[in-house]
């Protein structure tokens, strides 16, 4: 999804004074400070809109533009200690609150966001601006009734606005209203035919429905704009039938990073993932009731698979490519440290051993897994326990493979791969069943449990 942000305000005109510079001097150095932070000259930027600052320190128009500034330069903290002092010096600028608004979403105060949004929206009642932002954030918080309404209201107010039919194609489509989804992604392209972010998600939308050939054209047109972008890369692979042997970072972290918000929700009371809950179950049941000394939750998430083991050890760690994901899981209070990184990276650099290690729907973006069973068998303490998910190749209508990358953008493995891995690997096969895994498109999507136990 996309939010919308007021762009860079215009600086009144200053009252003459003998002592300070004239009114067009004052405008001169302030258009020359927009200039440069728009062009991304950021520095030189700060340093213009300082010299402004420093004559006229209550202007809410310059405070409101330092913060933008600070924003972009990746500064947060100074980026709303401007615009809260804007806002405290013109509590009723709709400006100033919808900004606040969406810099409160990008951090992920989505509570104060939407405060924010809906004094914008007292304001400017009519706003579509605020009505996206408002259907974002609240599409965020898991309410989707209240961001299809938003959302509507901002299309009928603004029927040319790309952003807002962008973001209910995302709504539409997490609703599984695919063919409502397209037509609003299409309805956005043709008023901004050069935007990755909606050729990204009617590419995804097309595939659901058996639109492939139209999505791999999607992705390509969205290579040729934007030749780095690694989710496309990865999915025209997916819907190119090629042989990858993972999926990239940038689109673990975009995937990911794109739910967090809303994860735990969807994934457990709309797809019925109970994963966590079964693996634990097997893990409590073939290995005792004795408490692990430490677990190692690889690709931990929200925090979903902690909740579920966060009883059968003493100590709880988690690695997470995704920092939206790893904010919601710090939030449960469940781990005793938290990394953000590749899981395998994780597991070659470091020293500590572990006793338990969880993979929970991790493997379904690793296609091939023998890195990260020689990572793991080094961190692994005597007789340590893996304990883990796939989703299982369906030999008679996907052929005999170790691995494949799937049309979805997620791999499955074959049973005898990853019984080979574990021997080759130290370890031994504890217990394995076949499991659902979640609901895709109506349909059960089958797997297997794993749990290993070190020679």
């Amino acid at each position: 999804m996309q939010n919308d942000k007021s762009s860079q305000s215009n600086f009144p005109s200053p009252s003459p004074s003998h002592n300070t510079p004239s009114p067009a001097d004052l405008q001169g150095l302030f258009v020359a400070a927009v200039s440069a932070h728009q062009a991304g000259r950021y520095d030189e930027a700060e340093q213009l809109y300082g010299r402004v600052r420093a004559l006229r320190p209550d202007n809410v128009n310059l405070l409101c533009n330092l913060g933008l500034l600070y924003r972009d330069m990746g500064r947060p903290s100074q980026a709303l200690a401007r615009l809260q002092e804007a806002r405290a010096l013109a509590p009723d600028n709709f400006a100033v609150n919808l900004n606040i608004g969406a810099l409160f979403e990008e951090q992920g105060e989505l509570d104060q966001a939407v405060i924010a949004y809906r004094t914008a929206q007292e304001l400017a009642p009519h706003d579509p601006r605020v009505m996206n932002n408002l259907g974002k954030a609240l599409y965020q918080q898991g309410d989707r009734p209240g961001a299809l309404d938003y959302l509507n209201r901002a299309v009928a107010l603004a029927p040319d606005y790309a952003m807002a039919h962008n973001n209910l194609g995302v709504l539409l489509n997490s609703l599984g209203r695919l063919e409502e989804a397209i037509a609003c992604f299409r309805k956005a392209l043709a008023h901004d035919e050069q935007n990755c972010d909606i050729l990204y998600n009617l590419a995804g939308a097309l595939s659901l429905v058996g639109g492939n050939d139209e999505a791999r054209t999607c992705y390509e047109k969205l290579l040729d704009i934007e030749p780095r972008h690694a989710a496309a890369r990865h999915m025209l692979a997916a819907l190119s039938g090629m042989a990858t042997a993972k999926a990239p970072a940038a689109y673990v972290v975009d995937t990911f990073d794109r739910y967090a918000g809303h994860f735990d929700n969807q994934l457990t009371e709309q797809l019925g993932y109970r994963v966590p809950e079964l693996l634990g179950r097997a893990v409590a049941q073939t290995m005792g009731d004795a408490p692990f000394r430490h677990c190692l939750d690889l690709g931990c998430g929200t925090g979903l698979s902690g909740l579920a083991f966060k009883d059968l050890a003493v100590q709880m760690s988690g690695v997470d490519l995704s920092p939206r994901m790893l904010a919601q899981a710090r939030a449960k209070a469940i781990y005793d440290t938290l990394h953000q990184e590749d899981v395998v990276t994780f597991l070659e650099r470091g020293e500590s051993t572990f006793d338990l290690f969880v993979a929970t729907d991790v493997f379904i973006y690793i296609g091939d897994l023998r890195p990260l069973f020689a990572a793991l068998r080094g961190r692994a303490a005597a007789k340590a326990c893996f304990a883990f998910s796939i989703e299982t190749i369906d030999e008679d209508r996907e052929g005999a493979a170790d691995h494949l990358l799937r049309s979805s953008g997620r791999y499955a493995h074959s049973v005898a791969y990853v019984e080979r891995l574990a021997e080759q690997g130290g370890f031994g096969v504890v217990d394995r069943k076949p499991c659902t895994i979640r609901k895709e498109q109506g349909s059960w999507l089958t797997g297997h449990l794993f749990v290993l136990r070190a020679w």
